[in-house]
């Protein structure tokens, strides 16, 4: 799973100095439509905001940089592992604090600039 263009994560991102490569891409209805192995259904009133893409479509997107919060989800360092086996060696794959950029709120004041720093860090 991950977030597009219409979530504050993808703004904090951008105010941290990244581009969301997936931030044009909408969740889609079944599983199997959003995992590109059927015909996708009218969304009606679901959530489109976080798509469930398979790391075949994350290689396709050639991301820079991949991070790997510690939430919402835990990533784990065999997490990391896995994305990089299966990106180009060229991309950064790392794990770092989640509330820097999926917490709004007071959290942000401090959580963007050390988003940003840590984006600088990797170019």
């Amino acid at each position: 799973m991950t977030i597009n263009g219409q979530t504050f994560m993808n703004d904090a991102l951008r105010l941290g100095g990244g581009e969301n490569v997936f931030a044009d891409r909408q969740r889609l209805y079944p599983l199997a439509a959003d995992l590109g192995q059927a015909v996708p259904r009218p969304a009606g009133t679901r959530d489109t905001r976080y798509p469930r893409i398979a790391l075949d479509e994350v290689a396709q997107r050639k991301p820079e940089i991949v991070l790997l919060p510690d939430e919402p989800h835990p990533f784990s360092e065999d997490d990391a592992a896995v994305f990089r086996a299966a990106l180009a060696h060229g991309t950064k794959v790392v794990r770092c604090g989640g509330r820097d950029f999926s917490w709004y709120g007071a959290q942000s004041v401090e959580g963007i600039p050390r988003l940003r720093a840590l984006v600088d860090s990797l170019r």
